[in-house]
């Protein structure tokens, strides 16, 4: 899986040294004095998280994950999800990023009905859809841009790069065991296992301390252990399940580390 800058904040989950910025603390605990709690059954329509992504100490982006409305799709009551992300001006000079990702998240069986990307990258461009028959396990591939049509099979509940967050946040976890699920990306299916490995005091600056734990996930295809980045998640302990903070740790070395960090909660 080719790194991307958007990826920071959506497949967060599938890949990035350098100094790790002070924009953010975080203070060890024993796993008994940090409790997880169970999450909220349900997302909170409106919420709205910002971030600040951060590279040798430079802001090099942002991003917003938000649960937009319950709507309908295909017959299915749905969450409609959007996460954009965009390079800073000065950022943009060399790699300019401005897209524009949604999930459509089933409000029963937490799996996505349509996957959604619209993406400018450079000089890449794409506009496309997928449209996810769970029952069948079927994927529908749409391009606008060029009419192509393709179909996959895919494992029956299957998540992508923006449900899957939301799915890990309204999950029971347990330290020491690992969360499972399988991620349809770029015409592949993925297996995810993620493991809670630790518990600390996640303080960011300018919002405040949390309680929190810390998830890694990891990322197969075909067997083979994904290797391109160590990605550490930082979620708070509560029952709101809110990402805090990512960090990406790349296996090129004049990659080296990126953090996200969240700026606002709305």
């Amino acid at each position: 899986m080719r790194f991307r800058f958007s990826m920071l904040f959506f497949i967060i989950i599938f890949i990035s040294g350098c100094g790790i910025t002070s924009s953010y603390k975080i203070k060890e605990k024993k796993p008994e004095e940090v409790k997880i709690e169970a999450p909220k059954p349900k997302l909170r329509v409106g919420e709205k998280l910002t971030y600040k992504a951060e590279w040798m100490g430079m802001d090099v982006g942002s991003a917003t994950l938000s649960v937009e409305e319950i709507t309908e799709l295909n017959g299915r009551e749905a969450y409609h999800i959007v996460a954009k992300a965009e390079t800073t001006s000065f950022a943009a000079k060399l790699f300019p990023v401005e897209d524009e990702i949604s999930t459509y998240l089933d409000t029963k069986e937490l799996y996505p009905i349509r996957f959604d990307k619209k993406q400018k990258e450079d000089k890449r461009l794409k506009d496309e859809y997928v449209d996810f028959d769970q029952e069948k396990g079927k994927a529908f591939y749409t391009s606008r841009l060029t009419n192509e049509k393709k179909e996959f099979n895919v494992p029956k509940g299957v998540q992508d790069p923006v449900s899957c967050i939301y799915y890990f946040r309204l999950s029971n976890v347990n330290p020491g065991e690992a969360l499972f699920a399988n991620v349809h990306l770029d015409d592949k299916n993925w297996f995810l296992e993620t493991k809670v490995t630790d518990r600390g005091i996640v303080k960011i600056k300018n919002l405040r301390n949390w309680q929190a734990f810390m998830a890694e996930p990891m990322s197969w295809f075909q067997g083979k252990l994904n290797k391109n980045a160590k990605v550490s998640i930082w979620f708070s302990a509560d029952e709101e399940r809110i990402p805090l903070l990512i960090i990406v740790k790349s296996s090129i070395p004049l990659v080296g580390t990126v953090t996200v960090t969240l700026q606002k909660i709305e």
